[in-house]
C-alpha cells in the first residue's frame, strides 16, 4: 500500500510539473499575443492536472481576447466551484 501512496504522489508532481510547464508556453503566447495558441497551452494544462485553478483562469484571459464568451464562463465557473470545494466557501 505505501508503494501505491508513493507512485500516487509521484503521478501527482509530474501532472503539476506538465500543467506548469504549458501554463508558462501559454504565458508566453499570451506576451506575444497569440491568443489561440495560448488557449491551446492552458487547455493542454488543465487536462494535464484537472485541479489546476490558474490554468483554467489563464485561459478564461485567452479565451476574452477570442471573444468566446461561453468559454470563458464555464472556465471560470470551474474556478469557483474547485475553490469552495477545496478550499471552503468563497
Amino acid at each position: 500500500m505505501e508503494a501505491d501512496f508513493e507512485k500516487r504522489a509521484k503521478d501527482r508532481r509530474k501532472a503539476k510539473a506538465l500543467a506548469e510547464s504549458f501554463k508558462e508556453k501559454g504565458n508566453q503566447a499570451m506576451k506575444m499575443g497569440l491568443y489561440k495558441t495560448a488557449n491551446k497551452h492552458y487547455t493542454e494544462a488543465v487536462e494535464a492536472k484537472k485541479d489546476f485553478l490558474v490554468g483554467y483562469s489563464n485561459r478564461a484571459l485567452a479565451r476574452i481576447k477570442l471573444e468566446m464568451w461561453q468559454e470563458v464562463i464555464d472556465d471560470c465557473t470551474r474556478v469557483l466551484e474547485y475553490t469552495e470545494v477545496f478550499k471552503g466557501n468563497v
